[in-house]
C-alpha cells in the first residue's frame, strides 16, 4: 500500500462571518502548492454546493510514506496551518486518509 497514491481530505467549516477568511487562508498557505512539498501532487479547496460554509481540503500524494513524512516532519509540526482554526471537528476526526481501491483507466 505504501507505493500507491493516496488522497487526504481535511474537513473545514467557514466562520459565521462568511467564506472569505477560510478561502483567503487557503490561498496564503504555501505548502498546498505542488512542488513545494515532496510527494504532494495536487491540492484543492472544495466547497460543498448543498451546505454553505462546509469545505474540504483535498490533497493527492504520491504515496502514504510521502504524506506521513510531511505530516510528522518539522515543516508541518512546527508551523501550524492557517487553516487550523477552520477545521471541522464536529464529526470527530477532522481529516481522513484514503488509498485508491479502484480507479478507472
Amino acid at each position: 500500500m505504501s507505493s500507491e497514491r493516496i488522497r487526504v481530505v481535511v474537513y473545514l467549516r467557514a466562520p459565521d462571518e462568511g467564506d472569505e477568511p477560510l478561502e483567503r487562508a487557503y490561498r496564503e498557505i504555501s505548502w498546498v502548492r505542488p512542488g513545494t512539498v515532496p510527494g504532494l501532487l495536487r491540492s484543492e479547496l472544495l466547497r460543498d454546493v448543498d451546505r454553505p460554509g462546509e469545505y474540504v481540503l483535498h490533497g493527492e500524494w504520491e504515496n502514504l510514506e510521502a504524506y506521513r513524512t510531511w505530516q510528522f516532519g518539522p515543516d508541518h509540526q512546527d508551523n501550524p496551518s492557517a487553516l487550523r482554526p477552520f477545521q471541522d471537528r464536529s464529526r470527530g476526526r477532522h481529516y481522513a486518509v484514503y488509498g485508491i481501491a479502484s480507479e478507472d483507466v
